[in-house]
């Protein structure tokens, strides 16, 4: 019912009483995929250069940036002028919240705000307005369609705690508007905590699924893979297998996958968003190879350690640049991800490519009595009481089989409350067999290859032992 009502009468309706475009990006988005290389090119730098001529007259920050470096926005013709443009970071972005990074001519009324999960154990609020919003959920719902997923479709979440669960668009709809969201959309997500879930409590989960309404698996790399092993080594066979596995939020190494689509008999797919860039890349529907960048939404470029584009397939840091968010934009920011771009793809699709995307893989915490826990760190520990003002960085080591530190840099506003909470809440992750200390340090060192990951630990997960 709902894969006919909500595509001809729901969003339709919907684009009608609001004026709003997200069906219709949607729309515009199947037909764009096809177009040339070059063509996308040029719509791609004529949004870029409309993004930088705004920035520099609303934003504070980039004037400032811009005008150091002597760059004329106006002046940037294709996406290769990216390189003239200075880097920023979240650390730099942080440092001038909020007035000087957000745009002056958009009202607050219209602005939205989230907070991050903190993956990069960085908390750091992000601001967008309805027309950001539109983007980013028409941009997931077509990456849905590649995956051969659908809205309506019952989707499980795997390595989030039950009530942040991973949404579309943080900004867009209320807690309050989930039971709505079901009755007219047919949206059922089922979050689903990884540490706990056996092979057996999964199945149960399935086998209430209707069969007509189907269900994909949207996961932490690590925990559906954790889980995939749990079910072979039990051999245990699903009731029903999932229309597809969507990794997202940590690498998907070749391990993982493999493992994941043996156990759950399904593809999987590779979905690259972040909380600053939400749903711009995922796997080629036709070459699981190498990822399709979503143009209309970011363009990207690829630097090596001296600043320099690194050429096709060697890897270098990521530059991002996101076209949609005029509020508080981000500029050649440089993600903290590590990837290389690839070639024109043989699909015929004209979108950029991305190949050996290296995210921040995390280590996992597995405990003597046998809980693993991985990146649920990533959103649980800015989200305690409320503090994320509170936390600059963290990052916890597993010392030893039965002991955790967790390092935590200070805002200005932490006190020794903080520190409790957060002690509360890991604990109780990590469970009574672990000793757990909170650590107050200046700063949190990265490593040779200049990544910081939010675990170290010498504990080995099932499937990368």
């Amino acid at each position: 019912m709902y894969s006919w009502l909500v595509p001809r009468l729901v969003f339709p309706v919907y684009e009608r009483l609001t004026g709003r475009r997200l069906w219709t990006t949607v729309q515009e988005l199947r037909e764009l995929q096809w177009r040339s290389p070059g063509e996308l090119a040029a719509r791609a730098a004529g949004r870029l250069r409309a993004l930088l001529v705004h920035a520099q007259r609303h934003v504070p920050y980039y004037r400032e940036l811009f005008g150091a470096a002597g760059v004329d926005p106006g002046a940037i013709r294709g996406l290769e002028d990216l390189a003239r443009l200075p880097a920023t970071t979240k650390a730099a972005l942080r440092a001038r919240l909020p007035d000087d990074i957000v745009a002056d001519d958009r009202p607050a009324r219209r602005r939205f705000t989230a907070t991050t999960s903190g993956s990069t154990g960085f908390p750091f609020e992000i601001r967008g307005d309805p027309a950001s919003a539109d983007e980013t959920l028409a941009s997931y719902l077509f990456f849905l369609e590649w995956a051969g997923a659908a809205l309506w479709q019952t989707r499980i979440d795997l390595g989030v705690r039950l009530g942040r669960s991973y949404h579309a668009a943080p900004w867009v709809v209320s807690r309050a508007g989930r039971p709505f969201r079901r009755l007219v959309l047919g949206e059922d997500v089922r979050a689903m905590l990884g540490p706990d879930l056996t092979a057996v409590e999964f199945c149960a989960v399935v086998s209430r699924i209707p069969v007509r309404r189907g269900y994909f698996v949207r996961a932490y790399p690590a925990y559906a893979a954790e889980l995939g092993a749990r079910l072979l080594a039990a051999d245990v066979e699903l009731p029903a297998a999932p229309s597809v596995v969507i990794s997202c939020s940590e690498t998907l190494t070749a391990a993982r996958a493999a493992v994941i689509a043996r156990a759950f008999r399904t593809r999987v797919v590779n979905h690259y968003s972040s909380w600053e860039a939400m749903h711009v890349a995922q796997t080629c529907p036709d070459n699981p190879a190498v990822l399709h960048v979503n143009s209309e939404r970011v363009v990207f470029w690829v630097a090596r350690a001296d600043g320099t584009p690194a050429e096709p397939g060697e890897p270098g840091r990521l530059l991002l640049t996101v076209l949609s968010n005029y509020v508080q934009p981000f500029v050649n920011y440089d993600i903290g991800d590590w990837g290389a771009t690839a070639g024109a793809c043989p699909c015929g699709r004209g979108w950029p490519t991305l190949v050996a995307l290296e995210g921040r893989t995390s280590e996992v915490i597995r405990t003597p009595s046998g809980r693993v826990l991985s990146a649920i760190l990533l959103n649980q520990l800015p989200s305690v009481g409320g503090r994320a003002a509170e936390i600059w960085e963290y990052q916890a080591e597993q010392t030893a089989s039965d002991q955790v530190v967790l390092r935590v840099v200070p805002a200005p506003s932490f006190t020794s409350s903080t520190a409790d909470a957060l002690r509360a809440e890991l604990q109780a992750c990590l469970g009574g067999d672990v000793t757990l200390r909170v650590e107050v340090v200046d700063r949190i060192p990265s490593e040779p290859s200049g990544k910081r990951p939010v675990i170290v630990s010498s504990a080995r997960s099932l499937v990368d032992a």
